[in-house]
């Protein structure tokens, strides 16, 4: 029953980015590729324990060849026009990493865009919280 529960939430998880991911990329396109300081490093592209958690609750493998990798150079996954993977399947930590200009952008947008955007986010954190918990009540 557990493993049955960890997968339900990983794909509400899942639906979730897709909602909100149209925001975030209205933004990276406007202001992005513009850039001359990209912020994609390798250290924000990298799976923790809690973003496979995730991954594994929906059968999917993540890759971990982060060892060979300069940490401060690109990350692995950004090609020339953005990431090269879909918003659900990146790290936690690089699919909310907002620079300044970029932050200013999603908060300048529609208010009810961004309302509905910061209520995404809510939910996605409540969900990973609970997909956490479970796993820790399994020890």
């Amino acid at each position: 029953m557990q493993k049955f529960e960890k997968r339900e939430i990983a794909h509400e998880i899942k639906e979730t980015f897709d909602l909100v991911s149209p925001f975030i990329e209205k933004h990276t396109l406007m202001l992005c590729p513009d850039c001359e300081k990209v912020c994609c490093a390798d250290k924000h592209g990298r799976y923790d324990s809690d973003d496979l958690l995730f991954l594994n609750s929906l059968n999917i493998e993540a890759s971990q060849d982060e060892h060979e990798r300069n940490e401060e150079g690109s990350c692995r996954f950004i090609m020339e026009k953005g990431c090269s993977l879909e918003r659900w399947m990146r790290p936690f930590r690089c699919t909310f990493f907002f620079c300044d200009r970029l932050l200013n952008s999603i908060e300048d947008d529609n208010a009810k865009l961004y309302r509905a955007f910061t209520g995404y986010f809510q939910h996605l954190v409540f969900l990973r919280q609970k997909l956490l918990g479970m796993e820790a009540e399994n020890g």
